[in-house]
């Protein structure tokens, strides 16, 4: 990278060659969803469903942070996608005390990693969600079978 000074000289160069700079180093192809995920968190966070550790010693993090950063395989199960999205923007607003940082995520990005963490750690979702409508489904039917039989008994009984 260039030297920026900013005493003397054309402060208006130099600004223009950071900025090409940094725009000679920013990725050419979008990045998907799990590479957000790679560069935003995976130095702390372990995703062992999809077969990711940290890049960062165990031992070392506790050392720093005061324990071992979560497992984040199930998270948005059990916190789900709104906490997480608060959380990540202000992890001190939900979890007062914590030592994650705030990670300064664009919104895209941090729907990318969201919907990185429903994929992996909620992968049955669809599944689940289509099974729920043929339940209700099933159970109409066996409630009108049920009051045909019912009508059946009570019209031969009287």
């Amino acid at each position: 990278m260039i030297a920026f000074f900013g005493l003397g000289g054309d402060i208006d160069q130099e600004i223009a060659d950071i900025v090409a700079y940094l725009q000679s180093i920013a990725p050419v192809a979008p990045m998907s969803d799990k590479q957000v995920f790679i560069d935003a968190c995976q130095r702390c966070h372990d995703i062992k469903y999809d077969k990711l550790m940290s890049t960062t010693d165990k031992e070392a993090l506790k050392a720093y942070m005061g324990t071992v950063p979560p497992d984040l395989s199930m998270m948005i199960r059990s916190k789900g996608a709104e906490y997480l999205t608060t959380f990540i923007n202000n992890p001190q607003k939900q979890l007062a005390g914590t030592s994650m940082p705030r990670v300064g995520l664009s919104e895209k990005a941090q729907n990318q990693v969201i919907a990185y963490m429903e994929k992996v750690g909620d992968s049955k979702k669809a599944e689940r969600e289509d099974l729920g409508y043929k339940l209700i489904g099933y159970m109409v039917l066996f409630t009108l079978l049920a009051y045909a039989w019912k009508v059946k008994i009570w019209r031969e009984v009287h």
